[in-house]
């Protein structure tokens, strides 16, 4: 009986803690949630095979801050990067944008924390991972676990991250804004999704509307005026492809002649049948397009261009006008020989240009881009190609962010760190003598600019590259 009795209890235990042991154990902050590893951690649950070293470097920096806070060495608050650190096979994100995303982060906590490029060094940052799934369909109960977090030992003072423009983002916006939990997203675009409409939010990233606005600058000055067709993706829930669609139609609608064009995107909802291009590139050799504005998502891109690239009217040069973070098409031979077979050129606006390094910084390029490339080298490594998709940029930005907002919401002499409301408050305090000197630019905040950023670069690169120079005159936001 006693063996009985033993047996249920076991079973019992396993039970109640089942999805804790799953995502690597109990109290290390990650449940199974919709069958997804979902929570806060640093490396207590490694999120994906190939973020095991980034996040175990993570890790060592938290134990050395935190040690220093026992020693009474110094003090210190945690900022969360929220992300989708889980993949199926349909998803807004990928296992190498986020790589850089977590990469670009941690640079940022190691600069912040060993130089005084955000501010003085009190005080230090512990960066904590918390993962809201694929979709981000388990994003409340991980906020839940976040908002207690303001009242830890070391407490949570804000969050970054939050780099897909859905609908779930402005949920989890409003949640923490409600919560007086400031927020510096990374790769959001979406307008709509900033101060002006959601307290407490800012972006490191240009807005869509920014993006095309450095577009349209390029296209005045084309030597001939484009027959331009817009294609979109008709997704509702996906923020950013609605708001880059009314973007292009705000202020690029004098260069659309054909009929707007739409198709059903695979990332953020079920994935499309095969064939789903074909009849859009069949309408645009009818109308004898030569440019198109594309609204839709980098991996729907990839399939556009492959059923492009065999259309029937190769003999008219095509451009592709895009706006995106970044892309890392440049290192993809295939998307390269689409573009080759299709007599087609990519133009896309990006928060980053893959030929800044050889720019002169301050002119061409962003004043600071060599010192986050040299900080990312120090302490992540030197990768070929790392800096191309513009994730690793934006989000060592966004941490950047958040951290001087914190630096400058401490007085000195306090013995206790900043909470989340005092750095909350601070935000648009973000200018002047307290610009960021982000990868991306002299970052500065004010509510005229309702979370948007003055003084980002924003590049227009031509696919194939042509020399090793950017474009002279970038758009830089708030001039």
């Amino acid at each position: 009986m006693a063996a009985a009795a033993l047996a249920l209890v076991l079973v019992a235990v396993g039970l109640r803690y089942w999805d804790e042991f799953t995502c690597g154990g109990p109290g290390n902050g990650v449940h199974l949630i919709g069958g997804q590893c979902v929570g806060i951690t640093d490396d207590a649950h490694v999120f994906h095979e190939g973020f095991e070293e980034i996040q175990g470097k993570i890790a060592a920096e938290n134990d050395r801050v935190a040690e220093a806070v026992e020693s009474g060495e110094n003090q210190a608050v945690k900022i969360a990067y929220l992300g989708t650190f889980s993949f199926g096979e349909v998803g807004p994100m990928d296992p190498v944008r986020m790589l850089r995303a977590i990469e670009g982060a941690y640079t940022a906590q190691m600069t912040a924390n060993q130089s005084p490029r955000f501010g003085d060094r009190t005080p230090e940052i512990q960066l904590e991972l918390a993962n809201v799934g694929s979709q981000q369909a388990q994003w409340e109960p991980v906020v839940d676990q976040l908002v207690p977090m303001t009242e830890d030992d070391i407490p949570l003072v804000a969050v970054t991250g939050m780099g897909v423009s859905i609908d779930s983002t402005r949920d989890i916006a409003e949640r923490l804004s409600s919560e007086n939990i400031p927020m510096v997203s990374s790769a959001v675009t979406a307008d709509g999704l900033d101060d002006g409409d959601i307290p407490g939010l800012l972006r490191a990233a240009p807005s869509n509307t920014e993006y095309v606005r450095a577009l349209r600058e390029y296209m005045d000055g084309l030597d001939e005026e484009p027959a331009g067709t817009l294609v979109y993706d008709r997704n509702e829930p996906d923020l950013f492809v609605s708001t880059l669609r009314s973007a292009y139609e705000e202020n690029l609608a004098d260069f659309t002649e054909g009929s707007a064009q739409e198709y059903g995107g695979t990332t953020v909802g079920e994935s499309s049948s095969s064939g789903v291009y074909t009849p859009i590139s069949m309408n645009l050799c009818w109308n004898a397009t030569d440019t198109v504005f594309f609204a839709g998502r980098a991996p729907d891109l990839d399939d556009f261009l492959y059923t492009l690239s065999i259309r029937d009217c190769d003999h008219i040069p095509l451009k592709i006008v895009f706006a995106v973070t970044g892309l890392s098409v440049i290192q993809d031979d295939d998307v390269m020989g689409y573009l080759e077979d299709g007599n087609m050129s990519l133009i896309y606006a990006s928060a980053t240009d893959p030929r800044w390094e050889n720019a002169t910084p301050g002119d061409d390029a962003p004043e600071h881009y060599g010192d986050f490339v040299n900080s990312y080298r120090e302490y992540v490594g030197d990768d070929t190609g790392a800096f191309d998709n513009g994730y690793a940029l934006v989000n060592h930005d966004a941490v950047g962010v958040a951290a001087r907002a914190v630096r400058i919401s401490y007085e000195g002499d306090e013995e206790q760190p900043p909470t989340a409301s005092e750095v909350f408050s601070q935000l648009m305090l973000l200018n002047s003598a307290h610009e960021v000197r982000g990868g991306g630019g002299m970052l500065s905040y004010t509510d005229e600019t309702e979370g948007e950023a003055a003084g980002r670069y924003v590049p227009v690169v031509e696919l194939p590259l042509e020399g090793d120079q950017p474009l002279e005159d970038p758009y830089i936001t708030g001039d």
